[in-house]
């Protein structure tokens, strides 16, 4: 049966209206389930309700348990700063309030007269009359998760119809905030987990402990909410907080840390019973510790965790707030997070601070080593008649495991010796400066090379074993007789380069030093003659390359071929041109051994 045409005309003016309504209702219904993101949500729905029914003033409140009471979401029509100011409204103020209580509409003709009633200062100086407030309720959960008002300055504005109007959509409503609730939580936890690993990345990649601390501050206010933030970190024999930290409340900086006892406060709660510590109101737990910088201050709220290395605490990390349960089991965990990441970038910070201090000490003791050896070196070669000498050292590093030196024997005899203690730095240094030692005490007894080889060989081998392998070329000049006697234990070959251009290779001795016990020497003797050159070298010489990738080497036939070219110089001529021909050859290569250079020029 179909129904008559002239009966739906019939339809009052009110009917449709109220079907009007109620299609717009269902459709603004559809909508707010559709929108996720909380603020647009809210922001639609002010927009959306005016079309159902013209408010002067409009607000949204959430249900805040934790903070205990309304927290203001939205507001229209309100002074800004005012609504600011009142950010939760106590469960126990407003006419919001009440409704939440209740748990159910409560509609005011004239909230004048309706103690209840909380003043906001509005926009536009005309006050609130009448006031409808719903609760947004879960139905199925029996769960209030926020509060709709609507005002008008007309006293008496809202009626019935809007009452039932905003039932049904505050019904709707409720369900789009906690879905929309939901979702924003979910992606404000993607945000700080996300946040986490970032924070977690650039805390352990700082190796400087002041600047790890100070960078503490920023990387929190990425993800946690507070006013004031504590460092500390444990001076465990003076059993004291070091609080390298103190951000927040208009803390001046200053030049010295701060120091507590480990005892005192919250945060050494959190020390001795090594877990966080969450604390709603400071005023009301006996623990809570203020020093007299920082009374009055206004603090309501704290959370301390404690840091925590290798199953020692070695600190804690606190924040403060002027608001009473301002923190709650998700910020725990997440400074929890935060903290295990800080405690190992402390641990890691502090290891790289003792390293960088070891260095330095080593540096300064190479330095010391270095001067040493630099004094054992010979500035200059003592006079001798008929004889010009010159030599220089180049190490490759600080410490050099080369040497010369020169041995007065009598007025007439001086002894030469040039050798290589294996390996470079401190262990080459130390060997040369025993192997010099040993040397010139041998030395001074008088016999000649061979001997004294053997005799420093024994030594050598009884004091330090083979924890040290030298080659050395010993020599004897004799200016009276003009002849050179010498013996070479496994060095490298000097060079005789006659006036006239004949050249030999002193080769004649035995292994080098400190290989074995009974080890036996052999010498030579040699007549030499004016214009004669002795050239004494190390590998360093021979071994000098040019630069990557062809790595040539200078090789000893360039060393004779650079003799024979200048062997009419004088001594400190030939190893001031030699030294320059070196660096032309290599052309910037890295000196990869030391270097070192003696000559001897008969006069």
């Amino acid at each position: 049966m179909f129904p008559n045409p002239s009966t739906t005309d019939a339809i009052s003016p009110a009917a449709q209206s109220a079907q009007r309504l109620q299609r717009l209702v269902n459709e603004l219904s559809v909508e707010f389930i559709s929108i996720l993101d909380l603020d647009e949500l809210i922001d639609r729905v002010a927009q959306r309700i005016r079309e159902v029914i013209d408010y002067k003033f409009f607000n949204i409140f959430l249900v805040d348990e934790t903070r205990g009471g309304l927290l203001w979401k939205k507001a229209v029509g309100y002074n800004s700063d005012e609504v600011a100011a009142h950010e939760i409204i106590p469960f126990d103020r407003s006419i919001a309030s009440a409704a939440w209580r209740e748990r159910h509409t409560i509609n005011v003709g004239d909230v004048t007269r309706d103690s209840r009633y909380l003043p906001i200062t509005t926009e536009g100086g005309s006050p609130p009359r009448s006031e409808i407030a719903v609760p947004l309720a879960l139905v199925r959960e029996g769960k209030i998760v926020g509060v709709l008002t609507i005002e008008s300055s007309e006293p008496n504005y809202f009626t019935r119809d809007h009452e039932r109007i905003l039932n049904v959509l505050g019904n709707h409503l409720a369900i789009a905030l906690e879905h929309a609730r939901v979702y924003d939580e979910l992606r404000q936890r993607t945000r700080e987990m996300r946040a986490l690993i970032e924070i977690g990345h650039e805390i352990t990649s700082i190796l400087d402990l002041d600047r790890l601390l100070n960078h503490i501050a920023p990387l929190l206010e990425r993800i946690i909410h507070y006013e004031f933030l504590l460092v500390g970190l444990i001076d465990e024999a003076r059993e004291e907080f070091v609080w390298h930290v103190e951000d927040g409340y208009g803390a001046p900086k200053r030049e010295r840390a701060n120091r507590t006892k480990v005892s005192q406060g919250v945060v050494g709660r959190a020390v001795r019973e090594r877990r966080t510590q969450i604390v709603a109101d400071v005023l009301r737990d006996p623990d809570y510790h203020l020093t007299e910088k920082w009374e009055g201050r206004g603090q309501r709220s704290e959370i301390a965790v404690p840091l925590v290395y290798e199953d020692r605490v070695i600190g804690v990390l606190a924040l403060e707030s002027s608001c009473t349960n301002a923190f709650d089991e998700y910020h725990g965990r997440l400074l929890e997070n935060i903290a295990n990441n800080l405690s190992i970038a402390i641990a890691n910070a502090r290891l790289h601070a003792e390293h960088v201090e070891r260095e330095r000490q080593l540096e300064r003791e190479i330095l010391m080593a270095r001067d040493v050896q630099r004094a054992m070196i010979p500035e200059s070669a003592p006079h001798i008649k008929g004889f010009e000498i010159a030599a220089r050292l180049e190490p490759a590093l600080n410490l050099s495991g080369d040497f010369y030196d020169y041995i007065p024997l009598s007025e007439n005899r001086m002894g030469i010796m040039i050798g290589d203690v294996s390996g470079k730095g401190i262990r080459a240094a130390m060997g040369m400066a025993a192997a010099r030692s040993i040397l010139r005490s041998v030395a001074r007894r008088g016999h000649g090379p061979a001997r004294n080889l053997r005799d420093a060989n024994l030594r050598l081998h009884r004091d330090l074993g083979r924890q040290l392998l030298l080659t050395l070329v010993y020599a004897v000049l004799d200016s009276e007789n003009r002849t050179l006697q010498y013996c070479n234990a496994g060095h490298n070959s000097p060079l005789l380069v006659k006036a006239s251009g004949r050249w030999r290779a002193l080769k004649t001795g035995g292994l080098l030093l400190g290989v074995f016990d009974k080890q036996q020497y052999k010498s030579e003797t040699l007549h030499l003659e004016k214009g004669d050159v002795l050239f004494f070298y190390t590998d360093g010489l021979p071994e000098a390359h040019t630069a990557a990738p062809h790595r040539i080497e200078f090789g000893e036939a360039r060393i004779l071929d650079f003799l024979l070219k200048h062997r009419h110089l004088r001594a400190p001529a030939i190893i001031e041109e030699f030294l320059d021909h070196i660096n032309e050859f290599t052309a910037g290569a890295h000196q990869h051994d030391d270097l070192t250079l003696v000559a001897v020029k008969v006069l």
